[in-house]
């Protein structure tokens, strides 16, 4: 069996052939107005009739710096949130949230009912919360 793969933000998908087939007619009919656009100097009007999606390409997503340095900031902010965390509480937060380990996985390895972990878990992202607010 023939496996059909598309390119999405630098990773490849599988997916099957009539929505392979159809994905690269989409990005070849966008290829042949830009060309058919330039050739015969187009204007916006003519585009809109051949259905080109001309609003979508002039105002492609921007990276504003602002949200860049915001981001930066609150990934400071939680580094020392965490760090101001116990060993026990940092482990569940490992285990929760950045290995994907589930809540019932977490309480059978650690012999805990799945509540109490469940409360443990609430209170250290209150905990989280304070700790990021008085920073």
């Amino acid at each position: 069996m023939k496996e059909f793969k598309i390119r999405i933000k630098n990773e490849f998908v599988e997916v099957n052939e009539e929505i392979y087939t159809i994905y690269y007619k989409m990005g070849r009919r966008e290829r042949y107005l830009e060309e058919v656009s330039v050739e015969k100097n187009l204007s916006y009007n003519q585009l809109v009739e051949l259905d080109y999606p001309i609003e979508a390409k002039m105002c492609e997503e921007q990276d504003l710096i602002e949200d860049k340095v915001i981001e930066k900031m609150m990934i400071e902010k939680m580094r020392i949130a965490i760090k101001a965390l116990t060993a026990h509480e940092r482990m569940i937060l490992n285990e929760l949230f950045f290995k994907g380990t589930s809540i019932r996985e977490l309480s059978l390895h650690l012999n805990i009912p799945k509540s109490t972990l469940h409360e443990q878990k609430e209170k250290i992202i209150k905990k989280l919360k304070k700790i990021i607010n008085k920073i």
